[in-house]
This record gives C-alpha cells, sequence and structure tokens, in this order.
C-alpha cells in the first residue's frame, strides 16, 4: 500500500513530456502556416481580398465542424476500449501529409491549394479535442497542470525553431522538415502515452446534440465556477489574439521600424512562453491552479501597462517576455482546472467546448479591436488594451469558489449531458 501511494506521489515526468509533443505540433505547425500560407493564397488569386478572405476561413469552418464531433467521437471511443489515441495519431498523420503536399500546391493552382488546405487543416481539428481529453485521462489529475507547462514549453520552443528555420531554409525545406517532425511526434505519441482501461460509463452520442447539452449545463452553473473559468479563457484568448494579430502594425506604427525588425518582439514573446511554461506548472502545482492564474494575469496587466510605456523596441522586446511568461501562468493552469471535475466520459465533447471558447475569443476579438483602433484612429491603445482584458480576465477568476477545480477534488459533474459520472 505504502508503494502504491508513493508512486501515485511521484512526478509523472516521462508522461508529461510525451503529453507535451501535442505542444510542439502546434509550435512546429501554426508558426509555419501563419508566415507561409497567406502569401501562398494571394500569389494563386492575385490582389482579391475577399476571395483570400474566404480561403483563408476554411480553417475555422473545418474547426466548428470537426472539433466537436472528434470530441464526442473520441468519448465513444474511450467508453468502448479503443481509446483516444487512434485519432489523435490519425489527425497527426493527415496533418504530416498536409504538410508534405503544401509547398507544392500552388502548382495545382488555387485548386490544389484549397485542397492542401483541407488536408491539413481536417488532421489538426480532429485530433485537437481528444488529445486535449487524453492529457487529462493520462496524466494524474496533481500533475496536470505541470502536464500542460510541456505543452505549452514545447509548443513555445517548436515556435522558435520553426520560425528560424522557415526564415533560414525557405518554405519547402521548411515545410519538409515539419512534416517528418510530426511524424516523429505520432511515433513518440503512440509509444510514450498509455490510456487506463475503459471505464464502463455511457458517453455522448458523437452529435451536435451532445455539444449543445453540455454548453448549456456550463451556461446554468451545473459546476460552480465553471462560466468563470470560461469568461476567464475567452479573455486570455482575447489578448492573446489582440498581440498575434494587431503587434506587427502597432510596431511599424509607433517605433518607426520595418516590418522584419517587429519580428523581434514575437520572438520575444515566444522565449518567454519557454521562460515560463514549466515554472508556470510548478506553481500550479504548489500553490492552486486558481492562485497561479490569478498571480499570472496580475503580473502580466501590470507589465502590459509598462509596455504601454517604453519608447523602443529594444526596450519592448525584454517585457514582451517577460509578459510571455506571465501569460504562461494563467495558460498552463486554466485546463486543469476546467477539467477536473468533468468524468472521463464527458472529457472530449468538453474539450471541444473549451477549445471552441478560445476560438470565439479569437473570431470576436479581431474586428472589436479593429473598431477600438479605428475610433483612436491609431494602434497607440494595443498594450493598454490587452492590460484591460487581463484585468478583466483577473476578475472572473475570483468568481471561481476557492477548492474547486483543484487537483483531486473529487467533484463529479454527473449532470453533463444527463449522465452519472464517475471522477477519474
Amino acid at each position: 500500500m505504502t508503494s502504491d501511494r508513493e508512486s501515485a506521489l511521484r512526478t509523472p515526468y516521462g508522461v508529461c513530456a510525451c503529453v507535451g509533443l501535442g505542444g510542439l505540433f502546434a509550435g512546429v505547425t501554426g508558426p509555419l502556416l501563419s508566415a507561409f500560407v497567406p502569401p501562398l493564397v494571394r500569389d494563386a488569386l492575385g490582389d482579391h481580398r475577399m476571395t483570400i478572405g474566404l480561403v483563408m476561413a476554411i480553417d475555422n469552418v473545418l474547426l466548428l465542424l470537426l472539433v466537436p464531433w472528434a470530441g464526442a467521437a473520441s468519448d465513444r471511443a474511450s467508453a468502448r476500449g479503443r481509446g483516444r489515441m487512434p485519432m489523435v495519431i490519425a489527425g497527426l498523420l493527415l496533418a504530416a501529409v498536409g504538410m508534405a503536399l503544401f509547398p507544392w500546391s500552388a502548382k495545382f493552382g488555387i485548386a490544389g491549394v484549397i485542397a492542401a488546405i483541407v488536408v491539413l487543416y481536417t488532421g489538426i481539428n480532429i485530433q485537437r479535442s481528444p488529445f486535449q481529453a487524453l492529457v487529462a485521462d493520462a496524466v494524474p489529475s496533481r500533475f496536470r497542470s505541470l502536464a500542460t507547462g510541456s505543452v505549452t514549453f514545447q509548443m513555445s520552443f517548436g515556435a522558435i525553431v520553426f520560425l528560424m528555420l522557415g526564415r533560414a531554409l525557405g518554405m519547402q525545406a521548411a515545410f519538409l522538415i515539419a512534416s517528418v517532425t510530426v511524424i516523429a511526434i505520432a511515433v513518440g505519441m503512440g509509444f510514450g502515452l498509455r490510456e487506463p482501461a475503459a471505464s464502463g460509463a455511457p458517453a455522448a452520442e458523437a452529435s451536435f446534440r451532445s455539444l449543445i447539452d453540455a454548453a448549456s449545463a456550463a451556461v446554468r452553473g451545473v459546476v460552480p465556477g465553471m462560466r468563470a473559468v470560461f469568461v476567464a479563457s475567452l479573455l486570455l484568448q482575447l489578448t492573446f489574439q489582440t498581440f498575434t494579430t494587431w503587434f506587427a502594425l502597432h510596431g511599424t506604427e509607433r517605433f518607426g521600424v520595418r516590418p522584419e525588425d517587429v519580428t523581434i518582439g514575437f520572438i520575444a514573446w515566444a522565449v518567454g512562453g519557454v521562460i515560463g511554461a514549466l515554472p508556470a506548472g510548478f506553481v500550479g502545482l504548489r500553490i492552486g491552479r486558481r492562485n497561479a492564474m490569478l498571480l499570472g494575469f496580475a503580473l502580466m496587466a501590470a507589465f502590459l501597462v509598462a509596455l504601454d510605456r517604453v519608447t523602443g523596441m529594444a526596450q519592448a522586446a525584454p517585457l514582451l517576455a517577460l509578459a510571455s511568461a506571465a501569460w504562461t501562468f494563467p495558460t498552463v493552469n486554466a485546463y486543469p482546472l476546467f477539467v477536473e471535475p468533468i468524468p472521463r466520459e464527458k472529457r472530449g465533447v468538453l474539450a471541444a467546448l473549451f477549445l471552441l471558447c478560445n476560438a470565439l475569443g479569437g473570431a470576436v476579438g479581431d474586428p472589436m479591436n479593429g473598431a477600438v483602433f479605428d475610433l483612436f484612429g491609431s494602434y497607440r491603445p494595443l498594450f493598454l488594451m490587452m492590460a484591460a482584458y487581463t484585468a478583466l480576465a483577473f476578475v472572473a477568476v475570483l468568481f471561481i469558489p476557492r477548492g474547486s477545480g483543484e487537483a483531486d477534488t473529487g467533484q463529479s459533474w454527473s449532470r453533463v449531458g444527463g449522465a452519472r459520472a464517475d471522477p477519474g
């Protein structure tokens, strides 16, 4: 009995490292897609901005269609003993094929580019919600903040490496290296992660009805603090999306630097993610997830206000790294806090809801921020706007009851989707 207890308290570093490969996948693919897909679409279509926007929206359409379906389907697979891993591996391998084909897709015109986008983003979105649920399935409750810290660390590290590769080697070589890396990630996850045996509890049908039922339960407040977690997560994503979308325009206007020099700010943010991610997981483990989120939001707001006062890119870069390091504290601890009370047979569909909430932050943020910049006639208020979103997120976290969503609470979300829950 003592040996079993010691084993349960031992930090599963190997499992956390393997789970972090899911973050490495995002870091490998995301920066390359952001850097190279829009110009490729523009070259295939010419300067038709509305049509370019429609093609670029394909990934969002696939997200809305596939993330909820895949989450519920992974719940059914898990309940039947097949596990979520086959869906995760299938998504990774399909994404690897898309990455390998993408650099040559323009040879077949816009039809080839669209086909590559569909293949690539189908793979990306199929694995998203099953992977999120797998994090909770494979990692003991106490160590989930550390596991998501590993995800964020590897994502940030991968972003730095592949941004540099894309810049140094060009699109074709970078995409081929990324494709091989994604295959290696799939192999590593397949051999390194083991799912627990099927719980035998009923899971929801793989339908949008299951997502609607879960969303309704969250809005009604079936679990105390769940609405506050959603609001805080939405605002966190809104803050991040504000930076990624508008900082390049803000930097060139405010600091008078070339667009190439603005990349220093993006690299500084990625470096901050590498620095902060693992400490954020350990802090969440030691002082609690809610407290770690509050600490991160408070520090982040302070650094963002300081960024509003600097006069040059050289001063902004270290503050951006510090703001990003603070950003990792809520980023790393929000999902473990969210998923704690959710029974295993509902994790896929609720993980999909969590991901869609984050996507909503980005979808709402870009046009709303654009309207604010139009009102001021300048991109100057960027960091004050980000500080305001962060302060609102801090307030939202205060509405999460103390103890809710912390490790090994034993809470049960038995009424989600009408099924009885079995914690764990």
